[in-house]
């Protein structure tokens, strides 16, 4: 389950930190620098988007004109608004470079759509020494990435709001090690591993809201992560619909709230890997060594499987899994959940301090938690 991106991080960010870029040709401005506070630069297809980004000042806007960009960019800038012209095939569209991009972002992570990097970072541990702040992703289509479609890591303040991450290799839209974030508005359709994604931040203060998961592995994963609001999300069609996870890292996962999301028919199978070393299918919510989290208000149907995650609201301890906790502390509340199998509710009995709490649904294991 992504264990070990930190670790690879680590190993990859040893190269210089210095990385060059190669104009695919030039962008117009619409504004110059001097006139501060803010500027916007336009790009049309053909131009290099990230020429553009590294002209901008924090404050300033770059404008991608509707088209098809075989690029990929990196931000390491506080303050950049880099926005599209709509989420759409038919909007800004960003796709796979024919050549790997020479970036820090690509040699640690693989070829990303759009890539937020911290302003420096220590190349022996990936440990993030200056966060880059205040950045917005909005309105694109990003699609066909071998690695990520939208990608933060040592961020503060990031927004990404309007955006499509459609078949990418890894995550559709994430962030790693970084704070106060905001995911709203966006569409991650049929991505590898996780549609949304919150990890390794115990002060993560991040909010998912109004988005839409569909056909990826988890729609929405929360791991080694605290203080995460998941709101008002529709996630269909995945092998998980929402995550909470304690991957058995220092800290755990949880303070978390999951309120009045979809999470229906997630009945896709997905096979075990390296790093998910489980089969995984019907899941709705999955709260595995979860703490201190609130599910509340959900409606969640038609989750049907026979593995470990199967069911509707599935809360479980992670210690035989990922040697992480049992989940204590948790609050299972006013949540509708029905045509789940094996079981609408379901609750291993480990932990402490779990409670389910008027319920609507149809069966649980064990029997007694609907209301």
């Amino acid at each position: 389950m992504r264990r070990f991106i930190t670790a690879a991080c680590a190993t990859t960010l040893g190269i210089s930190l210095t990385t060059a870029f190669a104009a695919a040709g030039p962008a117009s401005a619409a504004a110059t620098h001097h006139a501060r506070p803010a500027a916007t630069i336009v790009v049309s297809p053909g131009q290099s988007i990230q020429a553009a980004v590294n002209h901008a000042h924090p404050g300033d806007t770059v404008l991608l004109r509707r088209g098809v960009y075989h690029q990929s960019v990196q931000i390491r800038t506080d303050g950049i608004t880099l926005r599209g012209s709509g989420n759409s095939r038919h909007g800004t569209v960003l796709k796979p470079p024919a050549r790997k991009p020479h970036t820090l972002c690509t040699s640690a992570f693989g070829v990303t759509g759009v890539c937020i990097l911290a302003k420096k970072v220590n190349p022996k541990n990936g440990a993030v020494l200056r966060r880059v702040s205040r950045d917005t992703i909005t309105g694109m289509y990003v699609t066909g990435f071998p690695a990520n479609g939208v990608f933060g890591y040592g961020t503060n303040g990031l927004t990404v709001t309007g955006v499509s991450a459609v078949n990418d290799g890894d995550y559709g839209i994430s962030r790693f090690v970084s704070t106060r974030t905001l995911f709203a508005g966006d569409t991650a359709v049929g991505n590898h591993e996780a549609g949304f994604y919150v990890g390794d931040s115990p002060h993560a203060d991040t909010v998912v809201r109004d988005n839409v998961a569909i056909g990826n592995q988890f729609g929405i994963f929360v791991r080694h992560a605290r203080g995460v609001t998941v709101f008002h999300n529709v996630a269909i069609r995945n092998c998980e619909g929402i995550l909470v996870l304690d991957d058995g890292q220092k800290g755990g996962a949880g303070n978390a709230a999951i309120l009045r999301n979809v999470a229906a028919g997630n009945n896709k199978f997905c096979p075990k890997t390296k790093d998910t070393p489980v089969n995984i299918k019907g899941g709705g919510i999955l709260l595995l060594g979860a703490t201190h989290t609130l599910v509340a208000r959900n409606a969640v149907s038609g989750n049907v499987g026979r593995q470990f995650n199967s069911g509707g609201i599935v809360v479980l301890s992670a210690r035989k899994l990922t040697h992480g906790s049992n989940p204590n502390h948790d609050t299972i509340a006013a949540n509708h959940a029905f045509h789940n199998r094996p079981a609408d509710l379901i609750w291993d009995g480990t932990g402490a301090g779990v409670h389910f709490v008027a319920n609507h649904c149809g069966r649980s294991r064990p029997a007694g938690l609907c209301h």
